[in-house]
């Protein structure tokens, strides 16, 4: 009796088992799992791709990132040499021909500007008349 009783079990099982193995042996089941796959790798190459182009963005934000850091530490330090005493009082003698008290000051042309004194070598009467007329 035992064993009708463990042949009933299994029979009626295996109709159920049957048709799972019916549904996952099919061709359907097969379709349908290797067009999941394909959406999933289709997906997934997407998402790569769009990993890789962030991550690209990201490192030329990046250098840019460090390449304006180091141009705002030059002008940085440009501003704070510009503000110096020492930049200051030299460009007041160059500028502003100033000079401490009891100094005196020599003032050299360069080649420059004698070329543009000099270059104007015209008579008295013709300056003024090219003064007051031109």
């Amino acid at each position: 009796m035992k064993d009708k009783s463990y042949r009933s079990k299994r029979g009626s099982g295996s109709k159920n088992i049957s048709w799972y193995k019916k549904f996952f042996d099919s061709n359907f089941f097969i379709i349908f799992i290797i067009i999941l796959f394909l959406f999933s790798f289709i997906k997934i190459s997407k998402e790569l791709f769009i990993r890789h182009d962030i991550s690209s963005e990201i490192n030329q934000l990046t250098e840019k990132k460090e390449s304006l850091d180091g141009s705002v530490k030059e002008m940085n330090n440009l501003i704070a040499y510009l503000e110096t005493d020492y930049y200051i009082e030299k460009e007041a003698r160059l500028k502003l021909n100033l000079a401490k008290p009891g100094e005196k000051q020599i003032n050299l042309l360069n080649s420059e500007d004698e070329e543009i004194i000099h270059q104007d070598e015209s008579s008295n009467i013709s300056k003024w008349f090219n003064y007051f007329f031109k």
